[in-house]
């Protein structure tokens, strides 16, 4: 299960998993209640593997907002061996976050990638 997190239990949650994916959202944000049910599997799928996924309201942790530059919601951030990362958003463009839902195939090419990246 994807939880919902503040911004001070981030540190440990990150250093504590190989790859994390933190959604950030908001309650009246349309677009965010899609991502969750993608995400939600997406850390079903992995979370054997190391990864976690977690969620962080945007209007409760406006600070966290305003240090990350999150201007659009939902926005995805991934950090993978204690630190945020650049990743491929699947189309071909380096990026550090995602903003918006995409397929649920690029969140699992990313977990892939990052994971298979750490096992080497």
């Amino acid at each position: 299960m994807v939880e919902d997190i503040s911004s001070t239990e981030l540190d440990q949650i990150i250093s504590d998993n190989k790859v994390v994916f933190v959604d950030c959202h908001a309650v009246w944000c349309m677009p965010c209640r899609t991502l969750g049910p993608i995400l939600e599997e997406v850390h079903d799928k992995y979370q054997d593997k190391g990864l976690k996924v977690v969620k962080i309201d945007v209007d409760h942790n406006r600070e966290f907002s305003m240090e990350n530059q999150i201007t659009g919601v939902p926005s995805v951030l991934v950090y993978a061996e204690g630190k945020r990362v650049i990743f491929d958003d699947g189309y071909g463009k380096k990026t550090d976050k995602l903003v918006g839902v995409m397929p649920a195939e690029i969140y699992e090419q990313i977990a892939n990638d990052l994971l298979a990246q750490i096992a080497a």
